[in-house]
Order: C-alpha cells, then sequence, then structure tokens
C-alpha cells in the first residue's frame, strides 16, 4: 500500500488533475483528464516555460519569484483549452532532492499462537520508521554535510509482508512466529516540500500529494513490465544523474552526482566557442542528424570528451551503493541526456564497469513515454523531458484506486 502525508484524507476524486514539475531549465504543467470509462489518462493540454540561470539548482527552487511567474504562465498554457477550472495537482519533487530508502526488520514473537493485532503492527512499524529516520538522516548529513536539516516524508510503500518465510496481505490477525516487514520511504528536505506549497498556494492549486518522480518511474515499470524485478534507473537530468537500485519492483536506493545534461551542453560550448545557446541548438541538430559531416565529427568529438567524465562519474557513484552484492544488469535511462547515443554506448562498454559487480551483460533501455497508459490528444508531448509529468499520474491511480 502507497502513503501521501501530504494528502488530505478521504479526498473527492476528481475528473481532472494536474502534474507540475520543476527543473533548472523549465517548470512544466500537464492536464489530466480522468474518463472512468477509459484505461488510459487524456492529456488536454500542457505548458512550459524556461526559467533563468540560477533560479534552480538541483532541483531545489533558488528564486522564488521567477519560478513562481514561470509556473503561473505554464500553468495558463496548459489549462487555455480546458472548458473548466482545474484545481488539484500532483508535484513532483525532483530526483536530486529525494531520499529514498526501503527498511526491512525481522523479529521472532514470544507468543506465536496468539493473532497479531493492531498495537503489536503499531510498535512494528514505529521501530521501522525510527530505522528509516536514522538511516536517511545519517546519508543525507553525509552527503551534503549538514546535520541539522530536517528531513520529511513524502511517500512510504509497503514493499513486503512475511509470516514464516510466507508473503502475507496483512499482519493482523494472523499468527506465526516469525515476521518480517520491508518499507520504502522518500525523504525530501523540510525546506524544500514547504517551497512546493507555498508555489501550489500562489497558484491557486490543491495539493493531492508532493511524490517521488524516481518511484513513480519504478511503479510503472511494475505495472507495464511485471516480468522485470530487479534493475538500475538512471535519470540525466539538467545539472544531474540520478541512480536508483531496484530489487523486487521496490527502490532499495537512490545516490545522484551533480553531472547532468548540461555537462555535454557546456563541453560543446566551451571547445567550439560557442555561446550556450548556440551549444544547445547544435546538440539538437546533432541527435537529429541535420548537421554537415563536418559539423557532427566536430560535435561528435565533444560529446565524446564529455561523456569520458559523465561515466567516470556514474562508476564512482556505484560505488557508493552499500549493501549490493551484485547489480542488476537491466539499466533504464530517462531524462534530457538519455537520448545521447554515445550515453548508452558507454553504460554497455565493459571498461568503466570492470570493477563493478553486474549479475551478467548490462543491457540498456530508453524509457519511452508511449508505453504508459496515457493519451495524448494535444500532439505537444514530443520528447522524453515530459516523462516525469507522464508518470507522477501513477500517483492519482494510486491515490484512488488502490
Amino acid at each position: 500500500m502507497i502513503r501521501l502525508p501530504f494528502l488530505q484524507k478521504n479526498p473527492k476524486r476528481p475528473n481532472k488533475f494536474i502534474t507540475l514539475t520543476v527543473s533548472s531549465e523549465d517548470v512544466k504543467c500537464a492536464v489530466f483528464y480522468d474518463d472512468p470509462e477509459e484505461t488510459k489518462f487524456r492529456v488536454l493540454g500542457t505548458g512550459r516555460q524556461p526559467l533563468e540561470k540560477g533560479s534552480v539548482r538541483a532541483g531545489i527552487i533558488i528564486e522564488n519569484d521567477d519560478v513562481e511567474n514561470a509556473a503561473e504562465e505554464a500553468l495558463k498554457r496548459a489549462l487555455e483549452n480546458t472548458e473548466d477550472d482545474v484545481s488539484c495537482v500532483i508535484i513532483g519533487a525532483g530526483n536530486p532532492t529525494v531520499l529514498g530508502i526501503t527498511t526491512t526488520v525481522r523479529y521472532k514473537r514470544k507468543t506465536p499462537h496468539l493473532p497479531i493485532n493492531d498495537k503489536e503492527i503499531a510498535r512494528l512499524y514505529k521501530h521501522i520508521e525510527d530505522a528509516a529516520n536514522m538511516e536517511a538522516q545519517n546519508e543525507y548529513s553525509t552527503t551534503t554535510g549538514n546535520s541539522e536539516e530536517r528531513l520529511e516524508v513524502i511517500t512510504t510503500f509497503e514493499v513486503l509482508l512475511k509470516i514464516d518465510g510466507h508473503s502475507v496481505k496483512g499482519l493482523e490477525g494472523n499468527t506465526g512466529q516469525v515476521v518480517e516487514a520491508s518499507v520504502y520511504h522518500a525523504y525530501c528536505p523540510a525546506f524544500h516540500t514547504k517551497s512546493l506549497q507555498s508555489l501550489a498556494k500562489k497558484l491557486g492549486l490543491d495539493v493531492l500529494s508532493i511524490g517521488s518522480e524516481m518511484f513513480c518511474t519504478s511503479q510503472w515499470v511494475r505495472k507495464i513490465t511485471p516480468e522485470i524485478s530487479d534493475y538500475i534507473i538512471i535519470d540525466i537530468a539538467e545539472d544531474t544523474t540520478n541512480v536508483s537500485v531496484v530489487f523486487g519492483s521496490v527502490i532499495i536506493s537512490t545516490k545522484f552526482i551533480g553531472l547532468g545534461y548540461k555537462h555535454f551542453i557546456e563541453q560543446i560550448s566551451e571547445k567550439m566557442g560557442v555561446t550556450i545557446d548556440e551549444s544547445k541548438r547544435l546538440m539538437k541538430s546533432y541527435l537529429t542528424r541535420t548537421l554537415s559531416e563536418p559539423e557532427m565529427d566536430v560535435v561528435g568529438g565533444c560529446v565524446r570528451e564529455a561523456v569520458k567524465i559523465w561515466v567516470a562519474g556514474v562508476e564512482i557513484l556505484f560505488g557508493e551503493f552499500s549493501g549490493v552484492k551484485t547489480f542488476p544488469s537491466k539499466i533504464f535511462i530517462q531524462g534530457a541526456g538519455a537520448e545521447i547515443p554515445e550515453v548508452t554506448q558507454a553504460l554497455m562498454t565493459d571498461s568503466w564497469a570492470k570493477n563493478i559487480p553486474f549479475r551478467n551483460a548490462r543491457e540498456v533501455s530508453l524509457m519511452e513515454t508511449e508505453g504508459l497508459p496515457v493519451y495524448d490528444s494535444t500532439g505537444t508531448i514530443k520528447d522524453k523531458s515530459w516523462f516525469n509529468n507522464i508518470v507522477l499520474s501513477i500517483i492519482f491511480k494510486e491515490m484512488f484506486e488502490s
């Protein structure tokens, strides 16, 4: 069962809702229609508005006014063709701002013949919560050097429940000696969740949930390809690369490095002596192979140099995952930098991963919006940058269909 701490109790199911994401490049809004007679959500409108440089860094809002103005414009565009007001919103907490941890507790009961009651369950979950909070705070402190910042849970999800080695749907009323429970927690700095709540309030929106984008991705994989339960998600965002290790369809741990799509753009700009805007144009033309042959060679050389630095950072990042004996061989990539072919090629070569214990030869796949149960009636969702807005809709399904 998924739990969303920011969700109001017993909310009425709306027929339309918004997903809102904030990256270091822009603010994006998508409006969804929940047709009870259809299995897919329908996208009614989208809006994207660029941000000034430095307004958002690694998912954290720095310049509130610029983000608010951009969000207001993106929302206005998204709602242009809707006939009535839409006020319910699901906000994505950017992947570098979220710390995902799965905690497992296993214990022997002194009275295995007696049914498990609600008090025992409460003690178990309190123990799991305390252990998760301590682990999250320690990891956040180690990563950022900040031991004072308060973390807030934005999502919890029951991974498994077992009694005497057998999976059960619930504990209450069952008997047995050995109880095992695993729970996934997604944490976010409290100041960031407050910023997102404040943004929604200024936009006149009611927050249904603040969700982990990486968790939503894992949930969609679980629903669409249930035969794949162990894998890695690599999100190459604008200014970070975020890596999650997934076992049994649930994220075990997530880490990130400060290298993303911007790293590739800046490399082209530096090596070719062009502006950042021109570098972006060259990259887009390079990916669509619309440059001249000499230009393709020059830009390709810049990209390959950037990939060497990027993949070295990814190698170091994998070494920071503690407690993972072997890594899944299936890798899903997403984000702004996922469509760079040299990235996929680098991830599939053996050189960077020779000291990382993968189970088998790596298989790398690009996450596609086309495979998700969403119908885009606007024709505007044509690139992978909309992926997080789309996958956030899984939260709506979990809220009202679980």
